[in-house]
């Protein structure tokens, strides 16, 4: 048991961990103490992070192993989880977290089969959920407490369809990081004097046939961001082949290597007081009346999105902006695709500019519906 942990933080992490020792009770409960790894892998994403991840203690409680070589762990404890990045590492930041629940976390050693499905954390473990309370998150100078952290996955390991839940609640940015970063106070004043206070939710359900995906980032008292999309499903080949092919068979690709194609995206923003702090500081500014500050933001924003006055979404997205900014309620930008795209091909596009994102995928506007 020990050494498949040791094996799934090996292969994730860059190097195998260390620990000071381990116990087992009569129960059968396995007790590691102080495990320390360096992070060295990228995890495939553009910066890397690099740093020293430690736990002071891991209890695994309720080990059970089938025929195949896969433990179960009912319920797993980890206690004081610190990650400090090297001071050399592309993105400076540092995690703590006090305790950490997981239950029925599932691991495979490096002789075995892979396992596929829910993913814990950056490691490759399967779980049904994860619970977590009073992190602390520094990352490139920004400082967040975190209340609450949930996970849970209701995943087929063989196709990688089912559901995927994200809830993580109570994130403040301190008001005395706001006076810092702002010693003008403007900031402040625009969300009401105290603590900048977040949740984020999020859910995705794959089925063979597609799915959906639906994120929602809520600033309390000031608005909610959402996205919402639909999903094309994974390669067919693969989904074709899942039922009838062991998850040990060597030929059967892993879910997490077959794309996920995005086939309709919904962005949407529903407010509480934000937008019209916000006009109300920039007329006051700007010394200019509200009528007029409503026309510039119009055309501000449509010329942004790489529109010329005579292009029809260029007089849909005017009249629409107009419309919000004088009764501001909710705005909807909402694309259903030509044809369903890779996320990564996706996220690209976005990262291209609003007018080539535009010139590819059609889009709809509308507000306060």
């Amino acid at each position: 048991m020990v050494a498949a942990l040791c094996d799934a933080l090996e292969a994730q992490l860059g190097v195998r961990p260390a620990y000071r020792k381990v116990k087992k009770a009569k129960d059968g409960t396995v007790t590691i103490r102080g495990l320390t790894t360096e992070v060295e892998q990228s995890q495939s994403v553009e910066k890397k992070v690099k740093g020293t991840l430690s736990i002071e203690g891991v209890t695994l409680a309720g080990v059970s192993e089938d025929a195949s070589g896969q433990f179960d762990v009912a319920e797993v404890t980890l206690s004081n989880l610190i990650f400090i990045s090297d001071e050399d590492a592309e993105i400076s930041s540092a995690l703590r977290v006090p305790e950490v629940k997981i239950s029925h976390l599932y691991l495979k050693t490096n002789n075995a089969a892979a396992i596929s499905g829910g993913w814990v954390l950056p490691l490759e473990m399967q779980a049904l959920r994860l619970e977590a309370e009073k992190a602390m998150l520094s990352s490139g100078g920004l400082s967040l407490e975190i209340g609450s952290i949930a996970a849970s996955w209701m995943i087929d390991p063989d196709t990688g369809v089912g559901r995927s839940d994200l809830k993580v609640q109570d994130i403040h940015y301190p008001a005395s990081a706001i006076r810092r970063s702002d010693p003008t106070g403007v900031v402040l004043a625009l969300i009401g004097g105290g603590d900048l206070v977040f949740d984020l939710l999020g859910t995705t359900m794959l089925g063979s046939d597609g799915g959906v995906f639906e994120a929602a980032l809520t600033m309390r008292s000031l608005g909610t961001l959402q996205i919402t999309g639909k999903l094309a499903g994974r390669l067919p080949s693969l989904l074709a082949s899942a039922p009838t092919v062991s998850q040990s068979d060597a030929e059967l690709p892993t879910p997490a290597a077959s794309p996920i194609m995005i086939s309709g995206i919904t962005l949407r923003y529903e407010d509480m007081s934000l937008t019209g702090k916000l006009l109300a500081l920039l007329a006051r500014d700007q010394g200019v009346a509200m009528d007029r500050l409503i026309e510039n933001a119009a055309s501000a924003v449509a010329t942004g999105v790489g529109q010329d006055s005579e292009d029809e979404l260029f007089s849909q997205v005017t009249s629409a902006v107009k419309a919000y900014l004088g009764a501001p309620k909710s705005f909807t930008v909402a694309s259903d695709l030509p044809q369903p795209v890779t996320v990564q091909a996706f996220i690209e596009s976005i990262a291209q500019g609003p007018a080539e994102f535009f010139a590819r995928y059609p889009a709809s506007v509308s507000v306060n519906d």
